[in-house]
């Protein structure tokens, strides 16, 4: 207690003076434990996945700048990782090499698209079509179908849909199943005047991605606009609300054309809107209503399997029917 003692007879000053030197001492403290405790903590984030395969390639590229294959990869790698000159630099090291030239003009034409050098990027896809066109394996070929829609997409943002719906006709034609090929062709043909061209592969889009993308309804909304099909520009209209999540706005659009010629459209758009709701048991029974108009709808069928009970699904359509 000797120390308590002490403190009494110091003056104030003095007091003070020790209050702010112990303070002090505390700060000082706090910092350091603050400091330690961050050094243990805190640890650099890891290089992503991208980063370590593009550090990966790159070292293997300077041993060895005559390896191709690294090289063609550490391009790929810079595209994904959207460094597009870099990427456009290894492309032009492979074409001098004059190995590899398909994948490296392909390659060399989406990197040139990102960075819109729409005509770098022409240059390159076309070179592609001339490479792979008389392929063996032409009419199943994925880069000449990818080449394609290229010329495709490039030829729609340079104002040019008749070319586009050439480009895009060629890609569909090696994948019938290539959604965005589809809608991009219809989108062609509408912007080049021929609407009534442009439904069928539309359709044919959304028959493959039926809900969440709203770009082909709009387009086909305004073809049967342009064709004189007001219920099923309506119907398409009203399937782009519901990919759009306006629930309401579809619901109420297509319970006012299920009485016209767009009835089974209707139909199957209500179940869609109730599946996508989660209304199970309002799904199953507009799918039993389609059934009745069309009892052999794809659509309607596979969609009253989804949300019906396992010994529904080989009834379907038949009680109302009768």
């Amino acid at each position: 207690m000797a120390w308590i003692a002490s403190l009494t007879r110091m003056s104030e000053g003095e007091l003070d003076r020790l209050i702010k030197r112990i303070a002090a001492i505390l700060l000082v403290g706090t910092f350091v434990f603050v400091g330690f405790y961050v050094f243990d903590r805190f640890r650099m984030p890891a290089p992503s996945m991208v980063d370590q395969t593009i550090a990966s390639l790159e070292a293997a590229v300077r041993e060895d700048p005559s390896d191709i294959s690294s090289r063609g990869q550490l391009a790929d790698a810079y595209v994904v990782a959207e460094r597009y000159e870099d990427a456009i630099a290894q492309y032009d090291a492979i074409l001098a090499t004059g190995k590899s030239d398909e994948l490296a003009h392909f390659g060399r034409a989406r990197a040139n698209q990102q960075m819109g050098n729409l005509d770098a990027a022409k240059g390159d896809y076309q070179a592609v079509v001339d490479i792979a066109k008389e392929g063996e394996m032409a009419h199943v070929d994925p880069t000449l179908n990818a080449a394609f829609y290229g010329l495709g997409q490039i030829a729609l943002q340079q104002g040019k849909p008749a070319d586009a719906a050439q480009y895009l006709a060629a890609a569909v034609a090696i994948k019938r199943s290539d959604a965005d090929a589809l809608n991009l062709l219809g989108t062609a043909y509408v912007q080049s005047g021929e609407p009534a061209k442009a439904i069928e592969p539309l359709r044919s889009a959304i028959a493959f991605v039926p809900i969440g993308w709203s770009e082909p309804y709009l387009t086909l909304a305004q073809a049967y606009a342009d064709t004189g099909d007001a219920d099923r520009a309506e119907w398409a209209a009203a399937m782009a609300d519901l990919s759009e999540e306006r629930y309401e706005a579809a619901t109420s659009r297509l319970e006012a054309i299920l009485d016209g010629p767009a009835a089974l459209e209707a139909t199957i758009g209500l179940a869609l809107v109730s599946e996508v709701q989660g209304k199970a048991t309002d799904a199953a029974d507009w799918y039993r209503k389609a059934l009745v108009i069309d009892p052999d709808n794809a659509s309607a069928l596979l969609g009253f399997s989804r949300v019906s009970l396992p010994d529904e699904t080989s009834g379907a359509g038949q009680g109302d029917a009768e």
